[in-house]
């Protein structure tokens, strides 16, 4: 059953295996002694095909191991051998039937015969009653009891013992051995064991010294023994998406955590945006209210030519709209049968105006001073809104009042297109005294300025009120953005540390399922479908999160753009994916021999 010959094997410069030769009996108990870094686990792990790097001959059932390749040793596994371990590595959340059948349906796909077989294995082993029980509800003998039908389930030639009665007391040692016996009949079972009475359960008795093999009883039966299969090996195929969807189910609370530490990392970023979004919400509706800021007077000075500025202006991407100015005559303005004379003047620049209620004046609208409101109306609030007639030479329009700027005279400002027509109407031949011009946007005040001063003019703007807004617009954004990221760091740092215990935790599943003939690939497949499970949840949550803030937004500052929550939907399928293929990466490199011995 069992032949090795001249079997060599070094870690560096140690020889732990020094042409090693024996050949195991065909059934039977074979107990494997030797002290602590003997090589006993190294030879398990050459014979279940773990480690390939050696020299010399390990034949199993006709099958020369160095011979196959990766997905052969994992058919070897599947059809061969039995595992039965110290710690037992039954998966947690999950039944002692269902432990039992990841096995079976390796090796069948007759799903009522395997769980037909699984139960009478149960039934032998005295633990049918435990069938829906989660394992992690049993005791220690009946945890490996589950463990050897595990083993048995599949039908394999030949079982592997890593001290399968180490954690166990002697009263239920040698009732694990009695088992084994029985088993023992049927095929060869080889035990790692440092306790020498389970020794007296032995057909044969072996161990390593020196790298070599020193046999202490030899084995009596050495014949042929046939034992019945439970059903013919079918390479069946396991649905791994369904196994997938099992353990995602079995592991929901663990993967709801990982994904709501996705939805926080996400949801901060929103709030990050939802504060952008209001900071430039309010930049937007000051500029709406406060039209002054983006408008800015050249004053034409002597050796100055309207000409030049005018030029330059038009040069610039950053103005909207220019044009000369020039000394205003005489005008009336009536208000409800009252008319005030406004004497000559000429426009200074808006900007440079301060509002008392209202605001300067658009399309169609006028502005006037305190002193000039009130011989029109005791309360001048109620003057915003109303309709006056302005009336300079033959020009005349009705306009309505949009503010009241502190002013100390009688005085006005009309907006710029009223102001324009009133040009072209007098028929202005005086030189312009000045030249108004309006930027695009309030972030644009500043940088047209500085354009103008580089050309040696002296521009009348609101730069101080400008940059002092600018400034405290940009530690706003600057503190919402440490804010947010702080949330997103602290989230995000939660999520990975999720995912670091989960990887942990599930090393030895990983490691399991090697052990039992699952491929890496089949692995690969189980853990993308899950990770593909657990990016439809996170962004679930991230979408019930989202609404839930929608609706808060009623009551608290709060807007998000539907683009936004888009790219939160992205953003959250594309940090679940990559978090957990860093997790499957170091899942998928498990050493089966290393995880299962801890």
């Amino acid at each position: 059953m069992i032949t090795i010959r001249n079997l060599s094997k070094k870690y560096g410069e140690q020889v732990v295996l020094d042409e090693f030769s024996h050949e195991f009996g065909s059934c039977g108990i074979t107990c494997l002694l030797g002290a602590s870094g003997s090589g006993k686990s190294t030879l398990l792990n050459l014979l279940a095909g773990f480690d390939r790097e050696y020299s010399g001959d390990i034949i199993v059932a006709g099958q020369k191991l160095s011979a196959l390749s990766a997905e052969a040793l994992a058919d070897y596994r599947k059809h061969t051998i039995g595992f039965i371990f110290q710690e037992y590595h039954l998966l947690t959340g999950y039944t002692v039937l269902e432990n039992i059948l990841l096995a079976a349906d390796l090796a069948c796909s007759e799903k009522e015969k395997n769980k037909e077989w699984a139960l009478t294995l149960l039934r032998r082993l005295g633990i049918e009653d435990k069938a829906n029980e989660k394992t992690e509800n049993l005791s220690g003998g009946q945890k490996q009891r589950v463990a050897i039908a595990r083993a048995l389930v599949g039908d394999p030639k030949l079982i592997l013992a890593d001290e399968p009665t180490g954690a166990l007391d002697r009263k239920t040692a040698n009732e694990i051995m009695l088992i084994l016996s029985e088993i023992a009949k049927e095929r060869p079972v080889v035990i790692i064991t440092h306790d020498h009475k389970i020794c007296d359960y032995a057909d044969e008795i072996i161990s390593i010294e020196d790298g070599k093999c020193k046999i202490w009883k030899a084995s009596e039966n050495n014949s042929d023994a046939a034992h019945i299969q439970k059903c013919s090996p079918d390479n069946a195929l396991v649905s791994m998406p369904k196994r997938a969807w099992h353990n995602f189910r079995v592991h929901f609370k663990r993967f709801l955590g990982i994904s709501l530490a996705v939805t926080i990392a996400v949801c901060a970023v929103l709030m990050s945006f939802s504060s952008q979004n209001i900071i430039e919400e309010k930049i937007s509706s000051f500029e709406e209210k406060n039209t002054a800021f983006a408008w800015g007077q050249v004053p034409l000075e002597e050796g100055t030519s309207s000409e030049d500025v005018l030029s330059l202006l038009a040069r610039s991407e950053q103005v909207q709209q220019y044009y000369s100015q020039y000394q205003v005559p005489e005008c009336d303005i009536t208000f409800e049968q009252q008319t005030v004379s406004i004497p000559t003047k000429q426009f200074g620049s808006i900007a440079a105006e301060s509002m008392n209620i209202g605001t300067m004046p658009q399309e169609g609208e006028i502005a006037i001073t305190p002193s000039l409101a009130k011989q029109f109306a005791t309360d001048i609030r109620t003057l915003i809104g109303k309709e006056v007639t302005f009336i300079c030479g033959p020009f005349s329009k009705n306009l309505r009042i949009s503010g009241i700027y502190n002013g100390s005279f009688d005085d006005y400002y009309l907006d710029a297109e009223t102001e324009q027509l009133l040009y072209r109407t007098l028929q202005n031949e005086e030189s312009p005294i000045s030249v108004a011009y309006q930027v695009i946007g309030f972030h644009e005040v500043l940088e047209v300025e500085t354009q103008l001063k580089e050309q040696g003019l002296t521009p009348v703007t609101a730069s101080e009120q400008v940059a002092s807004l600018e400034e405290t617009f940009t530690q706003l954004q600057t503190l919402f953005m440490i804010v947010s990221g702080f949330i997103v760091v602290i989230a995000l740092s939660i999520c990975v540390m999720l995912l670091l215990k989960t990887t942990r935790m599930r090393a030895a599943e990983m490691g399991l399922l090697m052990a039992l003939g699952y491929q890496r690939g089949q692995i690969q497949q189980m853990l993308l479908c899950e990770s593909l499970f657990l990016s439809a949840l996170s962004a679930m949550t991230t979408v019930l999160v989202s609404l839930l803030l929608t609706a808060l937004s009623e009551i608290l500052p709060i807007h998000i753009a539907p683009i936004q929550f888009v790219l939160s939907m992205c953003g959250t399928v594309l940090l679940v994916w990559i978090t957990t293929a860093v997790s499957n990466v170091k899942l998928l490199k498990t050493d089966p021999a290393k995880v299962l011995r801890q």
